[in-house]
């Protein structure tokens, strides 16, 4: 960590540091008959508080401290509306759906701050509570830094995901040096829908999610998915590890970094990421390193292609440079190093310079490339004619014949 970060996470602690009271009952001339939480999960939690006091109680406040990554402790600060009495009963309602969606195991701590009509102030104790998704009853199965939550299924079935999660953890500080800092909770719902029932407001394409600022996976996983269930832990888990490599106040790493290690540690692309990359080798089409640094298109072909080009250029950088080279880019970045500085230092160019080398050795090696081992199956067409319009519509129709007469040419 560098000197300067140090001191930024030491101002910070000394500046909200005065926020927290420590853990202490309350003084003399406050009683505190009731101090109580309640959750809804996902969408509300409830805390109340009921008290006495000599003198009448003109101000309430509610605090509470959400547990997550970060270089600064803060606190958020509600003010309750009451009526001067010496007996209160003082509730609020955090409303998720308006302040934002929270993960299953976060913990929050909470506490409450009184004054009188002499401004005497009161501060209770420091409660905690964890917002667990309370709907189901998870089993746990721990190993190393992974605790796998799961409801549905069987112990193998859990079993199987730990291991795909240790493999990939084993695979990705082989090939790039990168590793768990900290303990992560994955979750595992009984497939998308119960998924999406977890989050306020999710998306209807959602299977898997990674709370990088709370060390904590969700994925929708139905026992008869499991292969595509492991391609999903290995992806978002590889999330949460580059998250802890690379996370400073200063600067975000490129989104083909973060998305490329994640598809790394999947392994071999799945053949609709092929199709799409394959396609833009053919066109000389393909993504300039420097736009893939921003979020990904919303448009799916331009996604699929995203993605894959992701995947390429960190297999690139790590069978060319070795993983000596790529551990020290994400040390570089976890400095707050800008995408072009991070390069540069480690790499001796900037993300054009990359670009520039790897489209360069991409289209070299496009004629010997394998074509993936791509079964065409009529779902593969199906999905691509969905995903891709008409311009792929017309390719398939015209690629297609060729590879089926190929194909029985080769079996005669």
């Amino acid at each position: 960590m560098s000197r300067r970060l140090v001191t930024f996470v030491i101002s910070c602690f000394a500046l909200f540091g005065a926020l927290i009271p420590s853990p202490m009952a309350a003084a003399d001339g406050l009683d505190v008959t009731r101090l109580t939480h309640s959750t809804s999960f996902p969408n509300s939690i409830g805390f109340s508080l009921s008290a006495t006091a000599d003198a009448n109680i003109v101000d309430a406040r509610l605090h509470y401290q959400v547990d997550r990554q970060g270089f600064a402790q803060v606190s958020n600060e509600v003010i309750i509306k009451i009526t001067p009495a010496q007996e209160v009963s003082l509730s609020y309602s955090l409303n998720l759906r308006r302040v934002g969606g929270l993960p299953p195991g976060t913990t929050i701590s909470y506490w409450w701050t009184l004054y009188n009509t002499d401004r005497r102030e009161f501060t209770t104790k420091i409660n905690t509570l964890t917002f667990d998704d309370e709907r189901y009853q998870w089993q746990a199965l721990e190993q190393g830094m992974v605790t796998l939550y799961w409801y549905s299924g069987s112990q193998s079935f859990a079993a199987e995901l730990m291991a795909t999660a240790q493999q990939a953890l084993t695979k990705l500080e082989n090939d790039t040096g990168a590793q768990l800092t900290e303990p992560v909770a994955i979750y595992i719902y009984d497939g998308a829908q119960a998924l999406q029932g977890s989050m306020v407001f999710p998306q209807e394409w959602t299977g898997g999610v990674a709370f990088t600022n709370f060390n904590t996976i969700a994925i929708g996983i139905e026992t008869s998915n499991l292969t595509w269930g492991k391609r999903a832990v290995v992806h978002e888990l590889a999330h949460l590890v580059t998250n802890q490599m690379t996370s400073n106040p200063y600067n975000s790493i490129p989104t083909w970094l973060n998305e490329g290690l994640s598809m790394y540690a999947e392994g071999t692309l799945d053949a609709i990421y092929v199709v799409f990359y394959n396609q833009a080798l053919d066109q000389k089409s393909l993504i300039s390193v420097r736009s893939l640094s921003s979020p990904f298109s919303a448009f799916a072909n331009v996604s699929y292609l995203s993605y894959a080009e992701s995947y390429h250029i960190v297999k690139y950088l790590v069978d060319k440079y070795g993983q000596d080279k790529m551990l020290q880019l994400q040390d570089t970045f976890a400095l707050g190093a800008s995408p072009d500085g991070a390069l540069t230092a480690v790499y001796g160019f900037d993300m054009d310079g990359l670009d520039a080398e790897w489209q360069k050795y991409a289209y070299s090696a496009a004629p010997d490339r394998t074509q993936s081992g791509v079964t065409w199956t009529p779902w593969l067409v199906a999905l691509i004619v969905l995903v891709s319009g008409a311009s792929v519509i017309i390719g398939v129709w015209l690629f297609y014949p060729k590879v089926v007469a190929r194909n029985e040419r080769a079996e005669k």
